[in-house]
């Protein structure tokens, strides 16, 4: 997997679909599923945390205040 990205936006960071660079310079995806769970991918270490009911819940455990939303590209090689 390559990951291209920039960022420095820092509106709406936490929905489902977007790719996040951590306070602690990691990247990850928030995913759902069909029961509508919600997932953090971790995209260092491929490590999948949840399942999740609200993005609260989410948030409170993998979130941080310097989370950034990045402009990711992801190519599966």
């Amino acid at each position: 997997m390559k990951i291209n990205y920039k960022s420095n936006s820092t509106k709406q960071t936490h929905q489902v679909g977007n790719v996040i660079r951590s306070s602690s310079d990691f990247l990850y995806l928030i995913a759902n599923n069909e029961k509508e769970e919600l997932f953090v991918v971790n995209l260092s270490d491929n490590c999948i945390f949840g399942a999740y009911k609200t993005m609260d819940d989410l948030y409170h455990d993998v979130g941080s205040e310097d989370d950034v939303l990045v402009n990711a590209e992801i190519n599966v090689l």
